[in-house]
């Protein structure tokens, strides 16, 4: 619904305003570029090379096929809680990702990633993440 372009210029005006003040909804967060991804973990899962790594400005575990299109294709979240939650935002990868198999090796997987990372961050005399968010 909309103000046609012959409504009066305080009535278009204050429609505008109202508008401007509504969120966009995000569908899905697009992947950083697959270069600067620090790699913090690979395995091999249902025949192909999986990639677990980070990025300073977007601090998710992101998950990366090395050497495909597109080759970060989803991030996982609540790893901190032991029950990871695949986001996939690059739908060419989609299918394989969200076969049962292939979903619960890549949850496993990246657990195994986050808890070796927070190990070593706590060996090195780090605290590890402190709020849940650095790295899920």
């Amino acid at each position: 619904m909309g103000l046609g372009r012959k409504a009066p210029p305080r009535a278009r005006g204050a429609y505008a305003a109202v508008l401007a003040q509504i969120p966009l909804p995000v569908r899905s967060i697009s992947a950083p570029v697959a270069e600067t991804l620090t790699v913090l973990g690979e395995t091999e899962i249902s025949g192909r090379t999986v990639q677990f790594g980070t990025l300073t400005e977007a601090p998710r575990l992101w998950v990366a096929l090395p050497g495909a299109t597109l080759p970060i294709f989803g991030y996982l979240t609540a790893l901190v809680s032991g029950d990871p939650i695949l986001h996939v935002t690059v739908e060419k990868h989609g299918s394989w990702a969200r076969r049962s198999d292939s979903s619960a090796e890549i949850k496993a997987a990246a657990m195994r990633v986050w808890t070796e990372c927070l190990r070593t961050c706590k060996a090195d005399g780090g605290d590890g993440p402190q709020d849940g968010h650095t790295a899920s």
